[in-house]
């Protein structure tokens, strides 16, 4: 996040102290305000899904399938957004060069480890709906913790590439795990819900496993549109709107980090929201 960029020196004038971006203050302005508001806001969410997982399981209920790719999901979240605020604070006021590595390496938490464990999501509602009796028999959660383990593994080998490459997180390169996240998270949202919008429709009535499904696909339809789709396609076609590399960076890419991370606050809030536990947390 223009680590490259930074100077230490904080009797500089502000195009020198915050690099090549300072003569665009309203787009850093806009980027730390909303980046700290969804970190604040987002952080005690992800800590109540993971608490109300855990009271779940003390009760005696056994974790589902799903719920292995939740909890994974939460846990790169409750990180991430805990971060942010101390990345926020670097880049304005300390500007120590080796933790801005780190923050930028964190960052593919919510580029690359948030689509690709979404896919999952996806991919098991898809298979509890339309392979009921097979996602009934095998219910082991060893292939479900492989996966999770696989998405950890390829966000993990993103945020090293972002240490070498500073770039990395302002660039197409960053939304690679999209080409093949979005396309499985496409197909099996819009597979469930057609099916099962139908199914409503003709006065059926859902079962409890299709209607945790069918809420889980439209939060993951909120959030492929609210958060994937627009990364995509600034970074993809950014460029036609913005030729200047500089002006690009300041003015689009930097600021459109905003909307992932609105990702990493409002999945739990939605997920809080199906259980009932919203108010719980407002007070």
């Amino acid at each position: 996040m223009l680590s490259q960029n930074l100077t230490f020196d904080s009797s500089e004038p502000l195009e020198n102290k915050w690099g090549h971006c300072g003569h665009v203050t309203p787009g850093i302005i806009v980027w730390v305000f909303f980046s700290a508001l969804f970190s604040l806001v987002g952080f005690p969410a992800c800590a109540a899904v993971l608490w109300e997982l855990f009271q779940r399981h003390r009760a005696g209920t056994s974790i589902t399938p799903n719920d292995v790719f939740m909890i994974n999901l939460t846990v790169m979240d409750l990180v991430f957004l805990f971060f942010v605020p101390l990345g926020l604070t670097n880049f304005l006021l300390w500007r120590i060069m080796s933790f801005q590595s780190f923050i930028s390496f964190l960052y593919a938490l919510n580029l690359a480890g948030r689509p690709l464990l979404t896919a999952c999501i996806c991919l098991d509602c898809y298979m509890a709906v339309f392979h009921p009796i097979a996602y009934s028999t095998k219910k082991s959660l060893t292939p479900r913790v492989l996966m999770a383990a696989a998405a950890w593994t390829a966000t993990m080998v993103q945020g090293s590439m972002s240490i070498v490459d500073k770039d990395l997180n302002h660039s197409a390169w960053a939304t690679f795990v999209y080409v093949i996240a979005l396309p499985i998270i496409v197909i099996c949202d819009a597979s469930v819900l057609w099916t099962l919008k139908k199914s409503y429709r003709r006065g059926g009535h859902l079962h409890p496993r299709k209607k945790k499904a069918l809420q889980i696909i439209t939060n993951s339809m909120v959030m492929t549109i609210t958060s994937y789709f627009p990364p995509v396609l600034l970074y993809v076609f950014g460029h036609l709107i913005v030729r200047d590399d500089n002006e690009y960076e300041c003015v689009l890419a930097l600021p459109i980090l905003i909307i992932p991370t609105a990702g990493s606050a409002i999945m739990p809030l939605l997920y809080l929201g199906n259980l009932g536990r919203l108010n719980n947390l407002c007070c």
